[in-house]
């Protein structure tokens, strides 16, 4: 008996790229499985954004608009409002998938049981040349919540495919974190169901392209961390009474970015919160 595939949404927020853009969209609508619907939310750009989206001759490709700047979060919740799929996707704008990606994601996610809300897969980081930088090949599966507890260890949203009927039990991306929002919507679904992984790179990650990126590390990037970290001990206040070695390792994060930004006051009151928990080896101050 004939069964039909499972619809797919990939939704890719973008923000003046649309020469990145083109390829993300390029990357999703060549892939091998073909049942699946792109959606670019585009967060208030001011280049030629949707003139291009529009000139695909594409029906799969959806574009709606933001007519205000709201991030990167805000961009995928959208997205996530007008998705009619049984399985949902996320690119970036300036990365790119295989070609098998959905493919080997779908199939394997279609034969786990419902216990598992999510799969993920490995990625390469790319510099502007080319050349390979960094590779992110994790190996956790299962009920991994205790390991990205503390910190993101699995893939980025890229490399993500997730069952649609689980977000409104996990919640929307966080639209108050302009950094960390992956890591906080991958622990939220880690913390209620399982997950596996296709031990293949699936996912191309683009950096030094010169456009901003959240993730730096300047006094900005910084404070963005430290609310992160800030906003995942109310989050999960509960759960770190429960893991106290994630706890320590975030009060000791806390601390040392604080003495990064040489407020000396907020750093002595979380490396003293830490060390109430218990010791920490690691060198602590940069």
């Amino acid at each position: 008996m004939f069964q039909e595939f499972p619809l797919v949404s990939v939704i890719i927020p973008t923000r003046n790229r649309v020469e990145m853009l083109c390829r993300a969209v390029n990357s999703v609508l060549s892939q091998t499985f073909d049942n699946l619907e792109c959606i670019v939310v585009d967060d208030e750009s001011h280049d030629n954004t949707e003139k291009v989206i529009n000139s695909f001759e594409d029906d799969r490709l959806k574009y709606f608009r933001h007519e205000k700047n709201k991030g990167a979060s805000a961009a995928r919740n959208t997205g996530i409002r007008q998705s009619q799929g049984e399985f949902i996707a996320f690119l970036d704008d300036d990365d790119e998938w295989l070609d098998e990606k959905l493919e080997k994601q779908v199939n394997l996610l279609e034969n786990l049981p419902s216990k598992y809300g999510m799969v993920y897969c490995w990625m390469d980081y790319y510099d502007n040349i080319g050349t390979i930088i960094h590779n992110h090949h994790p190996t956790l599966k299962g009920y991994v919540f205790p390991e990205v507890l503390d910190a993101q260890r699995l893939g980025g949203c890229p490399t993500l495919l997730v069952r649609g009927n689980i977000i409104n039990e996990v919640g929307n991306f966080d639209e108050t974190l302009p950094r960390g929002n992956d890591g906080d919507f991958i622990r939220r679904v880690c913390r209620k169901y399982e997950v596996d992984f296709i031990a293949e790179v699936l996912v191309k990650v683009h950096t030094g392209h010169g456009y901003s990126q959240i993730g730096t590390n300047d006094r900005k990037g910084i404070k963005n961390h430290i609310n992160s970290q800030l906003l995942k001990l109310r989050k999960f206040e509960n759960e770190l009474k429960i893991y106290p070695k994630q706890n320590r390792k975030i009060l000791f994060d806390l601390g040392k970015n604080y003495a990064r930004l040489g407020e000396l006051g907020n750093s002595i009151i979380y490396y003293y919160k830490a060390l109430r928990i218990g010791p920490y080896r690691h060198k602590f101050f940069i």
